[in-house]
């Protein structure tokens, strides 16, 4: 059985279409949406990494269903649906009460993290 993770969000002004350029009405963005999807996503994959190891998102699929207001809290649940080697894929559902904001198939890969980061310096 895979595991699940949730985590709580509050909607900051920065983090509002308007604020973030990609509109121009104070509800939360589509992309801090999604960052929301990623972080509870990489807490979740957290627990299968070592130290010289981190993850990073390679996909994501989302729909964004329903318009947030600042401050409201967004609860997050990502559950990992399958492991293919060294690469994990998530559903993941965003809520507001019991409103379904948003819902994504996320996908993540385990890297050495020096590894990775050489590969910025060449």
């Amino acid at each position: 059985m895979f595991n699940t993770f949730k985590k709580v969000f509050t909607v900051k002004q920065s983090e509002t279409a308007q604020a973030e350029g990609s509109g121009d009405l104070s509800v939360l963005s589509t992309p801090h949406m999604i960052a929301y999807m990623e972080n509870t996503a990489m807490n979740l994959m957290s627990e299968e990494l070592n130290e010289t190891e981190t993850s990073v998102g390679i996909e994501i699929n989302v729909s964004h269903l329903a318009p947030t207001a600042v401050n409201k809290v967004v609860s997050v649940e990502a559950k990992q649906t399958d492991k293919s080697g060294k690469t994990f894929t998530y559903q993941i559902e965003a809520f507001v009460d019991e409103q379904l904001i948003g819902k994504a198939t996320h996908r993540r890969m385990i890297v050495d993290k020096e590894a990775f980061l050489e590969k910025i310096k060449s």
